[in-house]
C-alpha cells in the first residue's frame, strides 16, 4: 500500500478549502433560517393586525384579506384543527405546519394558526395553501431558495479556486528555493543568491548560503589542520623513532647513563615539540583572538637543534651543511618560529642532492642558503607546497615580512620576525 507523503501544500489547499464550505455552508443555513423567521415574523403581525380590522360574530369564520378570523376553535377549517392541536396554543405565538421541505423549493402545503387576546376577547386567526390548488398563494417563492443556493455554490468554488492559485502562485518560488538548495556547491555558495520574489524566502535561502558556508569552512579548516598536523608532525615522530632506536641499542651494547640520558633527551624534546605544534596548529586552524604566549628565543640555537632533528633528511645525498650562529635572544612566539624555520630547513634538505647548505644566524637575522652543484632532474616534493603554504599563513598573520625568490641554483627565502630577518635559499 502506498504511503501518501505530508504535504504542507496540500495541508494549506484542503484547510482552506474545508473552512470556506463550511462557513458558506454554516452562512447559507443562518441565511435560510433568519429568511424563514422573517417570513414568520411577518405573517404573525400581519395576522396579528388582521385579526382586530373587521369584527367578528359568533359562529361565523370571517375570511379577512388571506386569513379566516374566527371567535372559537371549532370555527376554523377542518385542516387547521386536523393539523393542530387547540391546546398547544399560546397566547400571540404563531403555529405552522409546513408540508416538504422548503430548502430548494417552495412547500407543498402550509397552514398557520395563532391565537390573540384582546380586551377580555379571544381571536383565533389561520391561513393555508396548497401550492399546487392555489398558485398565487407562496410564502417562500422558487427564487429566493434558488440565489440562496447559486451564491453559496459560488463562494464554495471561489473559496476552493482562490487557495489553488495562491499555492500556485507561491509554490513555484518554494519550489524553486528547493533546486537551487540542492545544487548549492563550493562555486555557488560564494555567489550571490538568487531572487526568490518574496523576502521571507530571500531570508531564508541566505540563512541556507550562510549555514553551508560556514560548515564549508569548518571542513576546510578541519581539512588544512588534518594536513598542517600531518606534516608538521613527521619531523618530531622521526625524531622519537630514530632516538628511540638508538636508545635500545645502547641499552643492550651497555653505553653509559649520560649517553643514554643525552639521547632521552632528545625523545623528550620531541614530544614537547609534538604539543607545541598541536597547539600552535589549533590555535591558527580556531583562529583565536589571543595572542600565543611569547619567550625567550634563541634563532641560532633553534636553528642548530632543527637542523639535526632535521637530519635524516640527508641520508644517501652528498650535502655539506654549514653552521653560523651567534647567542642573540629574543621574545617571539616560539612554536611559531619552530614551524616556520623546521619548513625552510627541512625544504633545503629536501631539495639539495649535491652541494652545500649553509645557515647562518647573525643578531635578528637568519639566513639558509643551498646550492646545487649538480643538475638533478628528480625532485622531491614532498609537503613542500604545504609547508610553504603554512609558513605563509604563520608570516601573514604574525604581520612579518617574507620573501622567497629563485637563484641560479637554488632558493632563498627571506622572513622578518618584528626586527628579525630571515633569508633562506633552497633549491629544487
Amino acid at each position: 500500500m502506498m504511503k501518501i507523503r505530508p504535504s504542507l501544500r496540500m495541508y494549506f489547499f484542503i484547510s482552506m478549502v474545508l473552512t470556506g464550505v463550511i462557513t458558506v455552508i454554516a452562512m447559507s443555513i443562518v441565511s435560510v433560517n433568519f429568511y424563514f423567521a422573517g417570513i414568520d415574523f411577518s405573517k404573525s403581525n400581519a395576522m396579528a393586525i388582521s385579526a382586530y380590522k373587521e369584527k367578528v360574530e359568533n359562529g361565523k369564520a370571517n375570511k379577512i384579506n388571506d386569513f379566516i378570523v374566527t371567535t372559537r376553535w371549532q370555527d376554523l377549517p377542518n385542516e387547521i384543527q386536523t393539523h393542530f392541536n387547540q391546546n398547544e396554543l399560546v397566547e400571540n405565538e404563531l403555529l405552522k405546519y409546513i408540508v416538504g421541505i422548503p430548502l430548494f423549493g417552495p412547500p407543498k402545503e402550509g397552514y398557520f394558526v395563532m391565537m390573540i387576546k384582546r380586551n377580555g376577547e379571544t381571536r383565533y386567526i389561520s391561513s393555508m395553501f396548497n401550492s399546487e390548488l392555489d398558485k398565487v398563494q407562496r410564502p417562500i417563492s422558487n427564487s429566493n431558495f434558488l440565489y440562496i443556493f447559486l451564491i453559496a455554490l459560488i463562494a464554495i468554488v471561489l473559496l476552493s479556486l482562490v487557495p489553488f492559485f495562491i499555492l500556485r502562485y507561491v509554490a513555484t518560488p518554494i519550489e524553486k528555493l528547493i533546486v537551487w538548495a540542492k545544487q548549492l556547491d563550493n562555486e555557488k555558495l560564494s555567489q550571490p543568491i538568487p531572487h526568490f520574489y518574496y523576502y521571507e524566502l530571500d531570508s531564508l535561502a541566505l540563512i541556507i548560503q550562510s549555514s553551508l558556508r560556514s560548515v564549508q569552512e569548518s571542513l576546510e579548516r578541519e581539512m588544512r589542520f588534518l594536513g598542517y598536523a600531518s606534516h608538521e608532525l613527521r619531523t618530531p615522530i622521526a625524531v622519537t623513532r630514530t632516538n628511540t632506536e638508538l636508545l635500545q641499542k645502547m641499552i643492550q651494547k651497555g653505553v653509559t647513563n649520560e649517553k643514554k640520558l643525552i639521547v632521552l633527551d632528545r625523545i623528550e624534546r620531541a614530544s614537547l615539540t609534538m604539543t607545541d605544534l598541536t597547539e600552535t596548529l589549533l590555535w591558527l586552524n580556531r583562529q583565536q583572538g589571543k595572542p600565543l604566549p611569547l619567550k625567550t628565543v634563541k634563532i641560532g640555537e633553534l636553528s642548530q637543534q632543527l637542523a639535526s632533528d632535521l637530519n635524516y633528511l640527508l641520508i644517501g645525498k652528498e650535502v655539506e651543511v654549514m653552521i653560523k650562529a651567534d647567542d642573540t635572544e629574543q621574545k617571539l612566539p616560539e612554536a611559531l618560529c619552530r614551524i616556520i624555520i623546521t619548513n625552510l630547513i627541512r625544504n633545503a634538505f629536501q631539495h639539495t642532492f649535491d652541494g652545500i647548505v649553509l645557515i647562518e644566524q647573525s643578531t635578528h637575522h637568519l639566513c639558509i642558503t643551498n646550492e646545487n652543484k649538480a643538475d638533478n632532474t628528480v625532485q622531491e616534493e614532498l609537503g613542500f607546497g604545504l609547508g610553504l603554504e603554512l609558513t605563509e599563513r604563520l608570516v601573514k598573520h604574525q604581520r612579518w615580512k617574507y620573501k622567497n625568490n629563485k637563484t641560479d641554483n637554488g632558493y632563498y627565502v627571506s622572513v622578518e620576525f618584528n626586527h628579525v630577518s630571515l633569508k633562506h635559499k633552497i633549491g629544487r
